[in-house]
């Protein structure tokens, strides 16, 4: 069976290196990469013909958006996922707007990751749903005062209804090791230890 072919493009070469590590252990993939200059990417993909290219926003300035645009007019053939650091809705619009195939956060689960891949393949997309197109049933102006991220704002209201830090992760899409340290973070800028006093101060 043809194995499908994804380049990793990332400046991050850590991140782009443990990418690669976890694609490879699905062995329906070819992993190339990863790589960041443009003459590199460009080579790669007329000489090895990838399925999918899981590109970031920001490659030391170039706008990763608009390179999946140009690459998906030049190689019509081939599907673009954004995988980014960047939870902002100007962003995934834009993709959307550029006929990307998905939008996903480096800090996504693995497993939902591997979903999303999956789900392009089979002609599908993959997008984000952001938290600002969530309703989160906390006091107006809550967030800025306490400085609060909507991120945190949203994964506080789920530990109030009770979900440990494994179901916000599989609930979000996250993982673990992110929920446990935003968790930390609102703990710490509210000035509270448990779920009670995080339910008082949000007055639930």
């Amino acid at each position: 069976m043809n194995k499908h072919k994804i380049l990793i493009v990332d400046d991050h070469l850590l991140f782009g290196l443990g990418l690669k590590e976890l694609l490879l252990k699905e062995r329906d993939y070819e992993i190339l990469g990863p790589l960041k200059e443009i003459n590199e990417i460009i080579s790669t993909i007329q000489s090895n013909s990838p399925d999918l290219i899981l590109l970031d926003i920001n490659l030391n300035g170039i706008n990763g958006i608009e390179l999946g645009k140009r690459l998906k007019l030049e190689f019509n053939k081939i599907k673009v996922i954004i995988l980014t650091m960047y939870e902002h809705s100007v962003f995934l619009r834009q993709a959307k707007e550029a006929e990307m195939d998905g939008y996903l956060l480096k800090d996504c689960d693995s497993n939902f990751l591997i979903s999303g891949i999956q789900t392009v393949f089979n002609g599908g997309n993959c997008f984000l749903k952001l938290i600002n197109e969530k309703s989160v049933p906390v006091a107006s102006g809550f967030g800025d005062k306490h400085f609060l991220s909507d991120r945190e704002l949203e994964i506080a209201y789920e530990i109030c209804k009770g979900l440990n830090n494994n179901e916000i992760a599989e609930k979000l899409h996250l993982s673990y090791h992110t929920i446990k340290t935003h968790r930390k973070n609102i703990y710490t800028k509210l000035g509270i230890s448990n779920v009670l006093e995080l339910i008082e101060v949000l007055k639930y």
